[in-house]
């Protein structure tokens, strides 16, 4: 067997998981994939940078929910695709990860770039493939719910010519096998948290809430927080409410559906709220807590109680309450975090909107108009990298889009834009909260020392990849978001420093009063 035949192997098993685009980081070693590719019918995408590729790719996946291919060439090449891995594992995506790789004996010899690629993704694959030209059978077995690792060595010479032997490939789909528990007994008195929801299990998920009567807690993702069947349960005000719920023992379980949560109070769930009964229903199979749990199948999804009717309607009219004294607070800082927040949502209206973490993530729960038909967000592992890269795949299928990112997550991926060229011609808007430094964290530990500080702005990134740019920086600014309409667009948020502040110290006291 060639070199040409072993590529056309890998290729052969690409259209039997039903890729149809991958993502090519060209060099040397893995030069006959790159020309094997040219005689394939898969939409190929370009890049010199493999960690923003590899979460382009992400991208693609969640658009078009199918496997992506990302093929790099030896080394730490290889070892770039780390990150996207992860996420690719914990949102339980199928990345395809084809690294070539120099032949098995030079390992361990320190040779140029040259590394062990072999379990270089551990925990975060399901199934490593190393193959050669010596290899004979090509059988491959997938789940296709984390990612899988084809490790392809290739001697020299890398260029040569394909053999008349045919080699049969074979793949089979492997099914995930998740035990049931013999009881998932809760509490009588369930606060519902709804995180990201597959839209084939909405039907379902409305009609739990409508039958237990209980509390909803429901994040962007979940794209159920403007379904007017569930209004009379929906909290809509903070999620600071949520920890008073158990506090005044108005709650006394949760049942988590969807997607790990990002509100604060998962968190306490481990050390505060450790003795609260926790229920998952997710396809991710993943509890989201260390402390133990079960997760059941989104087809599992069955109501056992119904909520008391009149802690309902009190725990309603405090957030009610809360709601009144939250609008009065966002007209009274027009230039803080949330209240930009909340007039960006209104721009978005129905667009598809990716959101970044971890500030905007937040802020968008908390105060955005709840109208985009698509919200999308790396919410595995919760990292900011990465995030303009699959903001740009995602995007690929939509002829307007917006991503709503900080600062920090915007400088760690700068090199995203350079796949402009590349992408098909929508209306892209990437919106930056530059708040000059991950200022979360200062509000989290109360403490400078959390904070990223710079002075950087964002027009010359812009101009550098030939993007538009708009800065809004004061109250007269915020109406040209309205009206500033043109393709692949740069908005700047910068807010006031001092509203925000005042913002949260006023929001903080109105929840402790309430």
């Amino acid at each position: 067997m060639t070199n040409s035949d072993l590529s056309k192997h890998v290729f052969d098993f690409l259209r039997q998981v039903g890729v149809q685009n991958v993502v090519v980081c060209a060099g040397a070693r893995n030069a006959p994939l790159v020309l094997s590719l040219k005689n394939e019918k898969f939409k190929d995408y370009r890049f010199f940078e493999e960690r923003s590729a590899a979460f382009f790719a992400l991208g693609l996946i969640k658009s078009e929910q199918k496997p992506v291919a990302i093929l790099t060439t030896s080394g730490t090449a290889a070892a770039e695709l780390l990150p996207a891995a992860i996420e690719a594992t914990y949102q339980g995506l199928p990345l395809i990860l084809i690294t070539a790789d120099r032949p098995h004996h030079y390992r361990g010899s320190a040779s140029p770039q040259t590394i062990d690629q072999v379990g270089l993704f551990k925990n975060y694959v399901e199934v490593e493939y190393d193959l050669d030209v010596n290899t004979t059978k090509f059988e491959f077995q997938w789940g296709a719910k984390k990612p899988i690792h084809l490790n392809v060595c290739f001697d020299e010479p890398l260029i040569d010519q394909p053999t008349m032997k045919e080699t049969p490939v074979k793949f089979t789909k492997l099914h995930e096998k998740r035990e049931t528990p013999v009881s998932s007994s809760n509490g009588q008195k369930p606060l519902i948290i709804l995180g990201e929801i597959d839209p084939v299990h909405q039907a379902r998920v409305i009609e739990f809430i409508l039958h237990t009567r209980a509390p909803v807690f429901a994040e962007s993702l979940s794209h159920l927080q403007n379904k007017s069947e569930i209004q009379p349960y929906l909290l809509r005000s903070t999620e600071h409410i949520i920890k008073s719920l158990f506090q005044n023992q108005l709650c006394d379980s949760v049942i988590r559906i969807g997607g790990v949560p990002t509100l604060r109070f998962w968190r306490d769930l481990e050390q505060t709220f450790q003795l609260v009964p926790v229920m998952n229903y997710s396809d991710i199979p993943y509890s989201g807590l260390a402390r133990s749990g079960h997760v059941l199948e989104m087809n599992q999804l069955r109501s056992l109680v119904q909520f008391p009717v009149e802690t309902l309607s009190y725990i309603k009219k405090i957030d009610t309450r809360l709601q009144a004294e939250k609008e009065r607070l966002l007209m009274q800082y027009p230039m803080s975090e949330p209240h930009l927040t909340l007039r960006l949502s209104e721009r978005v209206g129905e667009a598809p909107v990716y959101i970044g973490n971890s500030l905007p993530i937040r802020l968008w729960d908390q105060f955005a108009v709840h109208n985009s038909k698509s919200i999308a967000a790396n919410r595995g592992a919760n990292g900011i990298d990465g995030q303009i890269s699959t903001y740009l795949g995602w995007s690929e299928n939509k002829t307007l889009s917006y991503a709503f990112i900080g600062d920090l997550a915007a400088m760690y991926d700068l090199a995203a834009l350079g796949l402009t060229e590349q992408l098909n011609t929508h209306r892209r808007n990437i919106v930056i909260m530059n708040n000059f430094g991950g200022q979360i964290f200062k509000r989290v530990f109360k403490n400078d020392d959390f904070v990223n500080p710079h002075k950087t702005q964002f027009y010359h990134w812009a101009k550098m990849w030939n993007w538009s740019y708009l800065l809004v920086s004061s109250v007269d600014q915020l109406a040209m978001m309205k009206s500033f309409n043109t393709s692949n667009l740069i908005i700047e948020l910068v807010p006031d420093a001092t509203e925000t502040e005042n913002f949260w110290n006023d929001w903080d006291r109105a929840c402790q009063k309430f």
